[in-house]
């Protein structure tokens, strides 16, 4: 076990410096200069130096490159060209709502995903096969951004019934004197249950629209495990010896079935935490989502390549936590990496 984990973490090395360098030359690529939208259009020739200096925009590309990731390598991603904070620093700040949201919105999707997969197996044909077609299906088909303003308009605007907007301290909990920017878990730590109620209110719709893809991805890898496991041979051994359909189902069938459902579940984490960018400004929500589209429109150099490698460097990491994980509950795996 610890000489695949050591494998895997070697290999991540090499990828996550390809993964680097693609970012920077995506984003060097970029229309418009940065220096000229923080000077304006008529700087001074010392000026513009200066700028150039400062975002890494002066010298051969490679050499460039490599002062950039010297300075990633210690977390040092710049200065944002319009407020002269560090970029580390934004993110940070803007981090907790992102991970509060992915984490809600994953949690929704493997509940009602599994759920739904494993009955549409063990009922095929029926009504809840039906539900989970449907689910599958309107997951993939519907764009996150009008789902999201579907949502914003029926229980938001027309009924009432759940806020769409305010992800801040003094919306959500404004008798609590919050210590992070965790809006959502700090309150149930704390075990104030009536501001974490306030805290789900203002995240469900967005969860719910952010859900729909990992849901219908987790629905249908569910039903699809779950009926390839009920026509193996073991299964009808169980059946013939008499168990209950409820005992074969829960200590057999599940345990197996479920390996390959949570395996997809940790890789939808990775993508839900880089791919919040639709939800995040539909919803105007105050994460890493809403930051790089506002640092795309501004041309912000430092902002956007700070926030895609850190999602592509997210998506590797859970990544290699979900193969490491993997590796370790199916003992099949395991075996053939023995021999």
């Amino acid at each position: 076990m610890l000489v695949y984990v050591v494998r895997r973490l070697l290999l991540a090395v090499p990828l996550l410096i390809a993964v680097s360098f693609l970012v920077f030359v995506i984003v060097s690529s970029f229309p418009g200069d940065p220096c000229r939208e923080q000077l304006g259009q008529h700087p001074t020739p010392e000026a513009m130096q200066a700028c150039r200096q400062s975002l890494n925009l002066d010298g051969p590309f490679l050499e460039r490159y490599v002062r950039y990731l010297e300075r990633a390598v210690h977390l040092d991603f710049g200065h944002n060209i319009r407020t002269e904070e560090p970029v580390r620093d934004e993110i940070l700040k803007k981090l907790p709502a992102t991970v509060e949201l992915s984490l809600v919105a994953l949690l929704l999707a493997f509940t009602i995903g599994t759920w739904v997969g494993m009955r549409s197996a063990m009922r095929p044909g029926t009504w809840i096969d039906v539900v989970g077609q449907i689910l599958t299906l309107g997951g993939i088909s519907i764009p996150v951004f009008w789902l999201g303003m579907m949502l914003i308009s029926l229980f938001g605007v027309k009924l009432g019934w759940l806020p769409f907007s305010g992800w801040t301290p003094s919306e959500v909990g404004p008798d609590l004197d919050y210590r992070t920017d965790f809006l959502l878990l700090e309150p149930l730590f704390r075990l104030r249950f009536d501001v974490f109620l306030s805290a789900l209110r203002h995240i469900a719709l967005p969860a719910i629209a952010l859900c729909t893809i990992p849901l219908a991805t987790i629905t249908r890898m569910t039903r699809s495990s779950f009926l390839e496991e009920l026509g193996k041979d073991y299964v009808t051994t169980a059946r013939a010896k008499g168990l209950p359909e409820r005992r074969v189902v829960g200590r057999h069938v599940k345990r197996n079935a479920l390996i390959p459902v949570i395996t997809i579940t940790g890789l939808q984490l990775g993508t839900l935490l880089s791919g919040a960018v639709l939800t995040e400004t539909v919803f105007s929500w105050p994460g890493l989502g809403t930051y790089l589209v506002r640092g795309a429109d501004e041309t912000n150099y430092p902002v956007v390549m700070g926030c895609m490698l850190l999602f592509v460097t997210t998506f590797v990491i859970v990544n290699l936590i979900v193969d490491v994980l993997y590796h370790w509950v199916d003992p099949r795996i395991r075996a053939e990496g023995a021999r």
